[in-house]
């Protein structure tokens, strides 16, 4: 079953495929495939100009709690690159932590094997 990616707002010439590739690549390490990918860009005040574009990104993961990130730039490039970056660190401090409570026993587990 494929992911799907679902792009909302101005991308402000960003090519779409550079945020398929990018949010994939990210994904990719992933023990289950997501199932949905949202990306959402904002112009938060309007055509003030100024740090004001927003990109969030949303993971639905199946059997887990979705995952979102965002961030705001002045560019819709740098928001986008922003949050990928944001994303990529929260999964790899998720797997971290899924593999240090992997590698040391439970004290139960511990317990019956020293009787």
């Amino acid at each position: 079953m494929a992911m799907e990616i679902h792009i909302e707002g101005e991308v402000g010439g960003i090519p779409r495929e550079r945020i398929t590739t990018r949010l994939t690549r990210a994904l990719a390490r992933l023990a289950s495939r997501p199932l949905v990918t949202h990306v959402r860009f904002a112009d938060v005040n309007g055509p003030k100009g100024g740090v004001d574009i927003r990109c969030g990104v949303v993971v639905e993961v199946p059997h887990q709690p979705s995952v979102r990130v965002e961030s705001v730039a002045s560019t819709p490039r740098l928001a986008f690159d922003r949050s990928c970056d944001r994303l990529i660190r929260h999964l790899e401090r998720a797997r971290g932590r899924w593999r240090q409570d992997h590698r040391h026993p439970k004290k139960y587990y511990v317990a019956r094997r020293l009787l």
